[in-house]
């Protein structure tokens, strides 16, 4: 009776436990599968474990179980049945137990329950396990077939609930003035302070609340015609110049009270367009044929390049360590990198130009430049370089992605409204698709220029990117009121801030996105329509 006990029969004589573990087997196989389905890149590694050793505990239950049905079981219930069907088999001598029992069934006596031989229940046994095992796997399957009646792109994110849904409305507005097509240079944000550039002078208003902190009018008879693109160390650069006339006053000024800390003319034919970046304390402006470096603080010079004979600057920017400026000698082009302190050549690098060309530098620190040749089969990409100038990735303006959206490049504004973004090792652009407009947010690797993801803003479109103050990425939508949707560095939707019941505001052909402290401002660079000249999300 305990021999009996020790073998398989033992095990899968309890039906319920049996049973359990069976379902149990088939139940986690269903889980890893569904697992792999939506989360393939996260659980890939743990996932396909788990799948292996639920396969190896049901093959190893169906094995204990089937324990009753190896050929000596099979034998020994032959030889009970009919001892010469055992003989024949090649069945040995019969244990005490066996001829026990066989002596009883001569007697007539009923044979022990706990010894008898169910061979019924292992099969019922081994049927579960198969049909649970199917079930998980089915179940599974059915998660990873694909909807024929939706179109799927491999590296497209789709748009998926927000973390923490976030209403808003606009906050404040600024009513447009001015004409109806004059274009604004450009806008600054700093803390809580957002400041936009108008042709009439600069005016700063408080972001909470879009009161007027200070503003500093133009000259009469003159227009705000240039700005940094961003301000440092509280101070960003403007340049004033006459109709018809050349960009030919700097002006430093300070954010946090409007004043103008300095003002210098500007020489030979004045300030070339894009030739206008601050980098820690030094302001940097391209004027004519002659890179020119000035304190913040006093406008005093600090260096100064000759550019070489028949040679023109076609984009400046700087940081605090190195200045960047892409200049044309001829039908040649080339990238220079200068020390921003003391104006010493770190490295020069011909890029890959034959004909006229306009040029912008997107990111200094990882190196990243636009360029556009008129050769209409010349260079039309966005560049990357390491950090010692040695050619890194080409992403085609135009290509599979779409067309990148990039206005220093593809238009003669000056803006950063839909200037590319530079996160780590990725460039993330917006691209148009399917409409005219930006209809997708693109990333592409700096490394070898190949496409990392992409989302797609759906039946929206897509006008700034911004960098946000936790690391995600903003971008301003058009749905009538603007939205701003938060992507992770995956391209995967985070959050939205979409106005209660469409009270936003309308954006122009020309939006800015300016992240700020506790939301975010959205400055319209021309007014087609009426449409404010600046309002804040809340």
């Amino acid at each position: 009776m305990y021999a009996s006990r020790g073998g398989g029969l033992g095990m899968c004589g309890r039906t319920t436990a049996s049973t359990v573990a069976v379902l149990l087997s088939g139940a986690v196989v269903g889980a890893v599968v569904v697992l792999l389905a939506t989360e393939p890149a996260a659980y890939g590694a743990t996932a396909w474990a788990l799948l292996w050793g639920s396969g190896l505990m049901g093959a190893f239950l169906a094995g204990f179980c089937a324990r009753g049905l190896s050929p000596r079981s099979a034998g020994a219930r032959r030889t009970a049945e009919d001892p010469a069907d055992g003989a024949a088999d090649g069945v040995g001598p019969m244990d005490a137990a066996e001829a026990a029992a066989k002596a009883a069934g001569r007697t007539g006596a009923q044979p022990n329950k706990m010894n008898a031989v169910r061979p019924g229940r292992n099969s019922a046994v081994l049927g579960m396990l198969a049909v649970a095992v199917c079930l998980g796997l089915f179940g599974g399957l059915w998660v990873l077939w694909p909807d024929d009646e939706v179109e799927r792109r491999p590296e497209s994110k789709a748009p998926t609930a927000p973390e923490r849904p976030a209403k808003s409305t606009a906050a404040w507005q600024v009513p447009a003035t001015g004409n109806r097509y004059d274009e604004g240079p450009g806008a600054w944000g700093l803390g809580d302070v957002v400041v936009r550039g108008r042709v009439d002078g600069l005016f700063a208003y408080r972001a909470r609340d879009g009161a007027v902190r200070w503003s500093l009018p133009a000259p009469d008879r003159e227009a705000v015609c240039a700005m940094s693109p961003g301000a440092e160390q509280g101070v960003g650069l403007i340049a004033y110049g006459k109709h018809d006339k050349p960009c030919a006053t700097l002006v430093a000024v300070r954010i946090s009270d409007g004043k103008a800390l300095w003002q210098r003319p500007l020489t030979g034919d004045g300030l070339v367009e894009g030739g206008l970046a601050v980098g820690g304390f030094t302001a940097v402006a391209a004027e004519g044929s002659v890179l020119r470096a000035r304190s913040t603080e006093t406008g005093e010079q600090r260096w100064q390049r000759v550019l070489a004979k028949n040679c023109e600057a076609r984009a400046v920017d700087a940081t605090a360590t190195r200045t960047l400026l892409v200049e044309q000698c001829g039908a040649n082009a080339r990238l220079v990198a200068l020390d921003t302190r003391t104006g010493k050549e770190q490295w020069i690098r011909v890029l890959p130009i034959e004909s006229k060309t306009t040029a912008a530098v997107v990111s200094v620190a990882p190196v990243v430049i636009a360029v556009s040749e008129d050769d209409p089969r010349g260079t039309r990409a966005l560049l990357g370089f390491d950090d010692r100038g040695a050619p890194a990735a080409t992403v085609p303006l135009s290509g599979p992605a779409g067309d990148l959206v990039v206005p220093e490049v593809i238009s003669s504004g000056t803006g950063t409204e839909g200037r590319p973004l530079v996160l780590g090792n990725q460039l993330v652009t917006l691209a148009e698709q399917d409409d005219l407009v930006p209809d997708v947010v693109v990333a592409h690797s700096l490394k070898d220029g190949r496409k990392l993801w992409e989302y797609k803003a759906q039946s929206l479109a897509a006008y700034s990117l911004a960098r946000e103050r936790d690391g995600r990425i903003g971008v301003l939508a058009d749905n009538g009121a603007g939205l701003v949707i938060l992507l992770d560095a995956h391209g995967t939707e985070r959050g939205r801030i979409e106005p209660d019941d469409g009270k936003g505001a309308a954006l122009s052909i020309r939006p800015e996105l300016i992240p700020v402290t506790g939301g975010h401002v959205v400055v319209n660079h021309m007014s087609m329509s009426g449409e404010p000249g600046v309002f804040g999300l809340r």
